[in-house]
């Protein structure tokens, strides 16, 4: 009998327990972030100065642990090339689909990513360092990241900081790391 009732006691426990957690929404998400991209080197990173970066994510949580997202982000970069002209700056849009791997601890959670898409650069003045050839604008981008994110009190919001790494190999192999901060809203 005492057995028993500690069953029915650690039941219970379980249960309320069960039943006070605020399980993370699910299904669409939007998310928005600030933060800085910085170019690794050999070449890029000596041509270009670290830079404000601005992206929005929107994406379906297929399951809890998989979602499919769409993003696009876009960075300004002072250009560190011999004179003239001096003072140019370019900028670098990149728009790509991704797979997240997520594991939830609470109310954190870490995730993984990685996805393809396109990049597109708004100058030629990298081509001084024949980082781009003539006229070239567009190119293939592969990324990855990882960060983690911590739920709000509202189920919806979460907050959270994330680095992808991103490869153009028509860029003379340019390489690159977007370090943000991000705010997403589950529908």
């Amino acid at each position: 009998m005492g057995r028993l009732a500690a069953v029915f006691c650690a039941l219970a426990v379980l249960v309320s327990a069960a039943a006070e957690a605020r399980p993370a929404s699910k299904g669409w998400f939007a998310e928005g972030g600030l933060g800085a991209v910085a170019f690794l080197p050999p070449r890029a990173s000596r041509g270009a100065a670290l830079g404000p970066s601005l992206g929005v994510r929107v994406g379906r949580d297929l399951f809890s642990w998989l979602s499919l997202n769409v993003h696009v982000a876009a960075s300004s970069h002072e250009a560190i090339v011999p004179p003239p002209p001096e003072g140019e700056w370019f900028q670098l849009y990149r728009g790509a689909g991704d797979l997240r791997l997520t594991g939830r601890f609470d109310r954190l959670a870490l995730y993984a990513e990685g996805g393809a898409g396109l990049v597109m650069i708004s100058s030629n003045v990298l081509g001084k360092l024949m980082i781009t050839d003539p006229g070239e604008e567009f190119g293939v981008m592969f990324g990855g990241g990882a960060g983690f994110e911590y739920q709000l009190e509202n189920r919806h919001y979460s907050v959270g900081i994330g680095v992808d790494a991103f490869f153009v190999p028509q860029f003379a192999k340019m390489a690159g790391l977007d370090s943000r901060a991000f705010l997403r809203y589950t529908y």
